[in-house]
């Protein structure tokens, strides 16, 4: 058996535990996923607290609805359906706190690739390390502007470099339209980041 299928194996057991009415199945799984909730929630909003505050409010709605998840999908993909919808309502009300942490920043407790990884070469005079901060800026901007349809799957595969698959699994989708909609997003991307593309 492999790896993935042992942890597929194991969120489900954990899941049926919550439906039972032990919080134990949520502990576990809340120890195996809440870091990648975090991370996920964190590129959506971004600030720490409200991103641990969406984080706590998945679980707990993981532990009332459990009743509702069915064994068709995966336990995990179900989780970040409720993240995903739980961050979309966030931004429609609008809030946001002060002291917000860039896109820029790396996301806490990841070690996933910062966005100056991308835009900025390994050796930089002081013009292009300005250059790359204003690319930043903007590349924030940019993704903030994107509808929900096209920043889950740009935030979900191509910044937490999940699968297609599993994300056409969140949406309820197929595949195709999961790569049609990455490639909306970047295109999206380029197009409001052209002027600053030929400073690069």
């Amino acid at each position: 058996m492999s790896d993935g299928t042992r942890a597929m194996d194991t969120d489900l057991q954990s899941i049926e535990r919550v439906q039972a009415g032990e919080e134990q199945g949520l502990v576990e799984l809340m120890e195996r996923h809440r870091e990648s909730i975090f991370r996920f929630c964190f590129r959506f909003v971004p600030n720490e607290t409200d991103a641990a505050d969406l984080t706590e409010e998945t679980f707990v709605r993981v532990f009332q609805n459990a009743c509702k998840f069915r064994p068709r999908a995966k336990v995990v993909t179900w989780i970040f359906s409720i993240a995903g919808n739980l961050c979309r309502d966030f931004l429609r009300r609008g809030k946001k706190r002060r002291n917000d942490v860039s896109l820029s920043s790396r996301v806490p407790g990841a070690d996933s690739l910062e966005f100056a990884d991308v835009v900025e070469s390994k050796e930089r005079s002081p013009e292009q390390v300005a250059l790359a901060s204003e690319a930043l800026s903007a590349i924030e901007v940019a993704i903030a502007t994107l509808p929900y349809p096209l920043k889950f799957p740009f935030i979900f595969c191509v910044l937490e470099e999940h699968s297609y698959d599993d994300c056409a699994e969140v949406l309820n989708t197929n595949r195709k339209t999961v790569e049609m909609r990455i490639y909306r997003a970047r295109k999206a991307l380029r197009e409001q980041l052209a002027e600053l593309s030929s400073t690069f």
